[in-house]
């Protein structure tokens, strides 16, 4: 991205997220000369309100009242920056770390003035200052990514911004940023990639993976299997083909390539897991049962599991254990559409074992499912099945 963008980025940020973590520093900061101490919680109060004018009065006069008051240094330097006269706001600013070199805060907009003016190397000395003083600070940490990015350090981001990304998860700006840089750390690896090996068989499954994840499985296929000549019996590939088999409809290729994979690595979960899930689809559901079994055994996915055991259980009339395997799926958190299908498969299941009160359960989360999943849309919600 380019510097002016990441910019604009600063200013918004001093608005919106920065503001109340650098507020409670003066909470936890009391200056010693009561006088002082008041003139900062006016000025801090005039902050708030967007009074910068009064707040930099508030905050002179209290270093007039304590010379050696950090907070009110801090203060000053902060409505400084926001009024937009950097030169001023980083002597303040500086003066609050010489005075107490343990304050929180200060650092970190010194870092930001710094990479605002542009002056890289200053910032990230800064912001890594104030990392150690913060290492568990979100804020804090997604400005040591958003300013190595903009030093063209994508891989030094990464590391802060996954930190940041783990304590706020929800933030999208941290996600952004956290994306954008193991996308470049990507890029630069499979630059690399292609230069030290263009027919290499790592090149050939990351150009697989790159068309499967953009949906595109026909050309996956065809770079998995060149990896595959170029590296035999390796497992992972065949499982990465019979995946995109799969996807494809093409359930004998897939099978074979599932089989392939057992021949190398026997009792492979996810493979028995295939295996079975396309028995019971298309082929033989008694084998296919078989074949969940072992992958139950094996410590396989249990919601996927235990779902399609049940529906191969209800294609072979054994509507009780099949009840109970559906069930069971139900409590491994399955995902949204597993749990419909869990529930979908039950009402019928439970209508041939007469079990009329628990059908109607099922017919009604389906039909919970479906709302939630219509409201969420916009979309009419479908009918779902019918009532026992």
């Amino acid at each position: 991205m380019p510097l002016d963008n990441l910019r604009f980025l600063v200013a918004s940020l001093l608005g919106c997220l920065c503001l109340p973590s650098v507020l409670s520093v003066y909470a936890q900061n009391a200056a010693p000369v009561p006088e002082a101490q008041e003139l900062i919680q006016h000025g801090v109060a005039a902050m708030r309100e967007g009074k910068l004018a009064e707040a930099e009065q508030d905050f002179r006069k209290a270093l007039s009242a304590d010379p050696h008051s950090a907070d009110a240094s801090m203060g000053l330097g902060m409505t400084l920056l926001r009024e937009s006269k950097a030169d001023q706001a980083k002597q303040a600013l500086d003066q609050a770390t010489t005075i107490d070199p343990q304050i929180r805060g200060a650092r970190m907009f010194l870092g930001i003035l710094d990479y605002q003016r542009g002056d890289i190397d200053a910032a990230l000395t800064s912001l890594h200052g104030e990392e150690t003083l913060q290492p568990n600070n979100p804020e804090v940490l997604t400005w040591v990514g958003i300013v190595e990015l903009g030093a063209g350090h994508p891989e030094d981001a990464t590391a802060p911004l996954d930190r940041a990304a783990a304590l706020e998860p929800q933030d999208l700006s941290v996600l952004y940023y956290r994306g954008r840089a193991h996308t470049l750390v990507a890029q630069e690896t499979y630059r690399k990639l292609f230069a030290l090996g263009p027919d290499s068989w790592q090149l050939h499954r990351a150009m697989g993976e790159i068309y499967s994840q953009s949906q595109q499985p026909e050309k996956a296929v065809v770079e998995f299997q060149a990896a595959l000549e170029k590296q035999p019996n390796d497992p992972d590939l065949y499982q990465d083909i019979a995946d995109e088999d799969q996807r494809l409809s093409r359930w004998d290729d897939a099978t074979k390539a599932y089989q392939q994979e057992l021949k190398i690595h026997p009792a492979d979960p996810a493979a028995l897991y295939n295996l079975g899930k396309i028995q019971v689809q298309t082929g033989d559901p008694k084998e296919g049962i078989a074949l969940l079994q072992q992958a139950a055994d094996a410590h396989a996915a249990p919601a996927p599991t235990q779902f399609y055991l049940g529906v191969g259980l209800s294609k072979m009339g054994r509507d009780a254990e099949a009840a109970a395997s559906l069930e069971k799926s139900l409590t491994g958190d399955p995902d949204p559409f597993l749990r419909r299908s869990a529930w979908f498969e039950l009402v019928r299941v439970y209508r041939r074992l007469n079990r009329t009160v628990d059908a109607q359960k099922a017919a009604d989360e389906v039909r919970k499912l479906d709302a939630a999943a219509a409201a969420q849309s916009g979309s009419a919600a479908p009918n779902g099945p019918p009532a026992p």
